[in-house]
């Protein structure tokens, strides 16, 4: 098993903090999100680890060198990162995606060591990970049936708040088999790519292979595990003090905010959102 991590994206949400890096060098509790990411992947006996870059490439492959990390990392450059989507950095990886079975990773997110362990030790072949919708996620999600298969998508805008209780929220991260990737994602991929354009979205192809009901793809739901998507500079004041390390650390990042506690997993908030003096 091999992992692929795309990481040629531009970040500039996080303004002053992507200014002159790409968004995994962005560093949580003096950490950047592609050593933490790394660092995990170098424990799981993996074939390789395959980096699209493209914004700030060349200074993310030179600090990656400098990690020692005793998997081998191949790269992958997308040199119009400023005018295609992932779709187009997934496709440059293809001739990999192809060879054996593949964990997938987008770089902005910062997640436990067990997600993936979860992957590797579901026997199911191609999976996509999938946690219960809560009220500080965005972005589309999936309603599941009972054997974990994926019913619908819905996009963000179409979310319905009275039937949150049945939403999960992909993760963006995948296990793909080797004959799923050579025989069905890839040529939907290629496919998709052709009628759509390159600036569009892998999971887009997911989507499209999931409705299909041939149930080629499963969700694996989690179970607690801890897991936040960084695109801006209030999600990494937050994952700071979710990843703060023991469990005083966290409680005092997070008991230290004013208020925004809703934007956490699993915690209510109970401060009213509008100040009407201001």
């Amino acid at each position: 098993m091999q992992a692929i991590i795309l990481a040629a994206g531009m970040g500039k949400r996080l303004k002053e903090y992507t200014a002159e890096n790409t968004k995994c060098m962005v560093k949580v509790n003096g950490t950047t999100l592609i050593e933490r990411a790394l660092r995990i992947l170098d424990k799981k006996q993996l074939s390789r680890i395959v980096i699209v870059v493209g914004y700030e490439g060349r200074k993310l492959m030179d600090y990656i060198g400098t990690l020692a990390i005793q998997t081998p990392v191949c790269f992958i450059n997308n040199e119009v990162y400023d005018k295609t989507n992932n779709i187009y950095s997934l496709a440059l990886a293809k001739q990999y995606l192809v060879s054996e079975d593949t964990l997938l990773f987008e770089s902005d997110i910062i997640f436990e060591e067990a997600l993936v362990d979860i992957l590797m030790e579901d026997s199911r072949e191609t999976l996509a990970l999938v946690d219960k919708f809560a009220s500080w996620m965005d972005g589309t999600c999936m309603v599941l049936d009972d054997d974990d298969s994926i019913k619908d998508f819905i996009p963000g805008k179409y979310l319905k708040f009275e039937d949150k209780g049945g939403y999960y929220k992909t993760v963006n991260i995948y296990k793909f088999s080797q004959h799923f990737s050579a025989n069905t994602y890839v040529p939907f991929l290629e496919a998709y790519a052709k009628a759509m354009g390159n600036n569009e979205y892998y999971e887009s192809v997911i989507k499209l292979i999931a409705l299909l009901e041939t149930k080629e793809i499963k969700a694996k739901r989690l179970n607690g595990e801890v897991w936040y998507e960084i695109d801006d500079i209030q999600d990494l004041d937050i994952a700071e003090s979710l990843f703060a390390g023991t469990i005083q650390k966290r409680y005092d990042a997070i008991a230290s905010r004013y208020g925004g506690h809703w934007r956490y997993p699993k915690l209510l908030d109970f401060c009213y959102l509008v100040n009407p003096y201001f």
